[in-house]
């Protein structure tokens, strides 16, 4: 079984980034599907590019795996529709782990975002290449998997351009 996963910006800027995320989501998770048998996606499924790719991977029929920071992580979706968003992709995931932290803290999403990353024999990263301003950002995550020897890709959404880091061999 081969885990890809998804890290990535919660606020992307504008139409293009959101649909430069879809795409390239859907393009990964196709090039995956056809280089491995059995592919499940993993996503914490927060607003932005986690949603992005989860709703990408469900479109492929490729298995959801999501992991929930904390107790009441559906507050954390503020609007009607994000709320919506949220329970679909939840209620289609297979599987859901659900971490201690009992309310929302950086703490939590860290933790989630360590999750993903040691889960993942492939992460995607939706990043605009800034150091992490504190616990569980997305620069966070890419040097988790950097220090684990992780491959990633990063789908640059600043300048809109994928780039694949290899790792090292053993890191899976």
């Amino acid at each position: 079984m081969f885990h890809l996963g998804i890290v990535g910006h919660r606020y992307l800027s504008e139409g293009k980034t959101v649909e430069f995320v879809s795409q390239e989501c859907r393009a990964i998770l196709m090039r995956t599907l056809a280089d491995h048998n059995d592919v499940v996606a993993l996503s914490a499924i927060a607003e932005g590019a986690d949603t992005l790719f989860a709703e990408a991977a469900l479109a492929l029929d490729i298995p959801l795996e999501i992991v929930r920071p904390f107790s009441d992580y559906a507050s954390d979706f503020t609007t009607a529709a994000a709320k919506r968003r949220y329970e679909k992709l939840r209620a289609f995931a297979r599987r859901e782990a659900k971490l201690d932290h009992e309310e929302r803290s950086g703490l939590a999403y860290q933790a989630a975002m360590k999750w993903i990353v040691i889960h993942s024999d492939l992460l995607v990263v939706a990043w605009n290449g800034k150091p992490p301003r504190g616990y569980g950002g997305t620069g966070e995550a890419v040097k988790q998997a950097v220090d684990l020897k992780r491959p990633w890709v990063h789908l640059d959404v600043n300048n809109l351009s994928v780039k694949f880091h290899p790792g090292q061999a053993g890191g899976s």
